[in-house]
């Protein structure tokens, strides 16, 4: 009881460490929860010049109605190049549509008539050029049918179609991006909170004076080292616990749900697996100045290159292929396809369960390495 009792009074001293991250990691998740729904799109009109040397054609005509239709078309005087550059460099416009002569005629006559066009790259221009392709694409499919004022029609007509798309998912995937912000930065908070703490503690156990009272007393330093791990994971527990808590009060209906049970039990896999981080980083250095440095680069480090602060899709591959031989790579793929499970079979979980066992395969790798570590420095003693 005695061990028991000193670990959780060291683990008191500590707790502003704890506390921070976890005020961090609300900090991020209320931001994400607050800075609205993600996946919802709505386009935007591109800001463009049209220079139409072909205006009495009508299809040059209902070309242009199209693109205005589609566009914004901006007052700059055409007739002065200076000013439409300028208006290209400062981002005024995004695409600048030159139109020649008889380009109407020799659309519909087959003589593939060339759209000149200046642009400065951006993803509007991107967006305008393919609207343009479009309406000749539909131009080209229906000239032999239509002419004149008919072609126009059709054209228009056509390029005007909806589609109407319905998610068919149960799944309230505006909920489910922000519990899986909230899980994937816990990667930070439990490295960077929790094993920091838990080395502090083995650090402070393992202080010369306190390491030479205890291999001199009469007490079991095998029964003392079991004691002392007990306490450190029922420490991790009750942190671990704590952020479970959290994520209930924040986000409560979707905590109770299937995807909620598989958050908790895949951050309590990588709970274990960080304790055994903690062991091993307390094992190599009892420096308390060392120890801080070193959780910090394993914190931030694991963090940034497996997908916790920025999404794994926008993360190059050669950094994803590194990624692969850190357990937290693992812990992030399973909060991701946790975040888009709606039915709970065999085959849906088994690329969840392999990730786990891969967390447990490290988390087994850190305590053999600790104890060899361990061997190794009471031989040298």
């Amino acid at each position: 009881m005695i061990i028991f009792s000193t670990v959780f009074k060291i683990l008191n001293k500590l707790k502003g460490n704890l506390i921070l991250y976890t005020v961090i990691l609300l900090a991020i998740t209320l931001f994400n929860t607050t800075s609205g729904n993600m996946n919802h799109y709505e386009a935007t009109k591109p800001d463009i010049l049209i220079v139409n040397k072909d205006q009495n054609n009508e299809i040059t005509k209902g070309f242009v109605s199209y693109l205005k239709e589609q566009a914004t078309l901006k007052d700059i005087d055409i007739n002065d190049q200076e000013k439409v550059d300028d208006a290209l460099f400062y981002r005024d416009v995004s695409y600048v549509v030159y139109i020649p002569e008889n380009f109407g005629d020799d659309l519909v006559n087959d003589k593939n008539p060339t759209i000149e066009y200046k642009s400065n790259g951006n993803e509007n221009a991107s967006f305008t050029q393919m609207l343009i392709e479009k309406y000749i694409k539909t131009v080209n499919l229906y000239k032999e049918h239509y002419q004149g004022k008919a072609l126009n029609q059709k054209v228009k007509q056509v390029i005007n179609q909806k589609t109407k798309v319905k998610l068919n998912t149960s799944l309230d995937i505006s909920k489910l991006n922000q519990v899986n912000v909230y899980f994937n930065f816990l990667n930070y908070a439990l490295l960077a909170g929790g094993v920091y703490c838990m080395t502090m503690i083995l650090a402070s156990l393992n202080q010369e004076g306190v390491r030479k009272r205890t291999i001199t007393s009469s007490f079991s330093y095998r029964k003392y080292n079991w004691i002392v791990f007990a306490s450190l994971g029922l420490a991790s527990f009750i942190v671990w616990l704590a952020y479970m808590i959290i994520s209930f009060i924040l986000f409560k209906e979707i905590m109770l749900s299937g995807n909620g049970i598989a958050y908790i039990l895949n951050s309590f896999v990588f709970s274990i697996c960080s304790l055994a981080v903690g062991f091993l980083i307390g094992t190599i250095t009892h420096n308390k100045q060392a120890i801080g440095g070193i959780v910090n680069v394993v914190a931030l480090g694991t963090s940034f290159l497996c997908g916790c602060f920025v999404p794994i899709s926008f993360m190059p591959s050669y950094v994803l292929k590194i990624a692969h031989i850190l357990p937290t790579y693992y812990f992030v793929q399973n909060n991701e396809l946790i975040k888009t499970l709606e039915y709970f079979k065999l085959e849906t979980l088994q690329p969840i369960i392999i990730n786990g066992i891969i967390v447990l395969g490290f988390t087994l790798s850190f305590v053999l390495i600790t104890l060899m570590i361990n061997k190794r420095k009471q031989k040298i003693g």
